[in-house]
């Protein structure tokens, strides 16, 4: 499991681009200090969670689909796809919803 020194969007994407499910997402993420909040989700979204960056720089947008399956979305800005955020693709750059949304393993 990756240590606790997770502190930026583009720790975030290298994460997921190395393949993670999403509890070790989760703990690693509260293990290096990042805040979770309710996220509000959708009938095809479904429930999760935006963890905020202990800086406030980033987040990450966990969710959990309704068929069972889990994606982040990381985000350059604090509200997790809030107004005026945009999602990130792997390269740390705004990107187009599919190369934004990143599966978790299962």
């Amino acid at each position: 499991m990756p240590s606790g020194n997770i502190l930026t969007a583009i720790d975030v994407l290298n994460l997921l681009g190395k393949g993670i499910d999403k509890t070790t997402l989760e703990i690693t993420l509260t293990a290096s200090g990042w805040t979770s909040t309710l996220a509000q989700g959708g009938s095809k979204s479904g429930q999760g969670n935006i963890w905020t960056s202990p800086g406030h720089q980033c987040s990450v947008r966990i969710m959990s689909k309704p068929d069972g399956s889990c994606y982040a979305r990381v985000y350059n800005g604090p509200g997790g796809g809030a107004p005026g955020e945009q999602p990130l693709n792997a390269f740390g750059k705004p990107g187009t919803r599919g190369e934004t949304h990143f599966s978790l393993i299962p």
